[in-house]
């Protein structure tokens, strides 16, 4: 029977740790300074995990690599995450001013309603720029054969690969079919360079 400090001061382990946590220390979002921490932490995730191995199923190499190989796993997830939460706060220069320290907020206290409608495309548009997109819309498809239509229209609503389902043929056979149509459109007039 192994005992739980047997897996962790196995000299198979021990050399583990140590390779893993000095090439860890020396990836993105790690300080090299860390390696002795990253050391200490996999040995005591190890510790924890000991009491499930079993030497019937399987040797300590196997079940080593698998618990600190799951550790670093989960860190690197951690770390990311972390990060992600600090990216979410922001700082305007526009804002600050020497010796002032301005609080950092989130990207939602700074957005306001105009900022969402641009960024999710719910701005309302003026009555100019309705009448120039029906105008738009009204060329292209004064361009376009009834198959044609039936075909953007099918696009639009299922996608390439759901309209090539639909009739029963390879997407790579529609997509030489749509770049044409999107030639000719784009060949036909020069109002059209917001669709490009």
């Amino acid at each position: 029977m192994t005992s739980r400090s047997d897996v962790v001061s196995h000299p198979f382990t021990a050399d583990l740790i140590r390779r893993k946590a000095m090439f860890l220390s020396r990836s993105a979002g790690f300080a090299r300074a860390e390696e002795e921490d990253l050391r200490q932490e996999m040995a005591l995730f190890l510790l924890t995990k000991a009491d499930l191995f079993d030497a019937s199923r399987g040797s300590i190499q196997a079940f080593a690599t698998s618990v600190v190989t799951s550790w670093i796993g989960m860190e690197v997830r951690r770390r990311k995450g972390v990060k992600r939460r600090a990216a979410g706060r922001t700082l305007s220069l526009d804002e600050e001013q020497p010796g002032h320290h301005s609080r950092r907020s989130s990207i939602g206290d700074r957005m306001n309603n105009a900022d969402g409608g641009r960024r999710t495309g719910t701005t309302p548009r003026t009555p100019a720029e309705e009448a120039a997109i029906r105008d738009e819309a009204a060329l292209v498809d004064a361009m376009l054969t009834p198959r044609e239509r039936i075909l953007l229209r099918d696009v639009a609503e299922l996608g390439i690969t759901g309209a090539a389902k639909k009739r029963k043929v390879s997407r790579w056979i529609l997509l030489p079919r749509l770049e044409a149509i999107r030639t000719r459109v784009l060949e036909s007039t020069t109002s059209l360079s917001q669709f490009a």
